[in-house]
């Protein structure tokens, strides 16, 4: 979750964000959305390993990971974690 904030403040400037937690029985989802940007972003100073850094986290956990745009310009991020006693 704080990478993404994070990013939503590197890549959207001026954006509104929203996270959302879920707990159910087979675990946790994690989901970050921004808006569309206000203004333009400064140009990436290096590669950046934020989107593949949350995958491999959530991969090691036995999760899921997407992120990619949404309608209106903005941007999504949702990890769903599994807790441990699940079947």
């Amino acid at each position: 979750m704080q990478e993404a904030l994070s990013n939503v403040m590197r890549h959207a400037p001026g954006a509104d964000a929203r996270v959302v937690i879920g707990y159910h029985t087979a675990g946790l989802t994690v989901r970050v959305t921004n808006t569309a940007p206000d203004g333009t972003a400064e140009p990436p100073r290096g590669a950046g390993h934020g989107l593949l850094g949350m995958r491999e986290r959530t991969t090691m956990l036995g999760g899921e990971f997407t992120n990619g745009t949404v309608p209106g310009g903005g941007y999504e991020v949702l990890a769903t974690l599994p807790l441990e006693d699940s079947p």
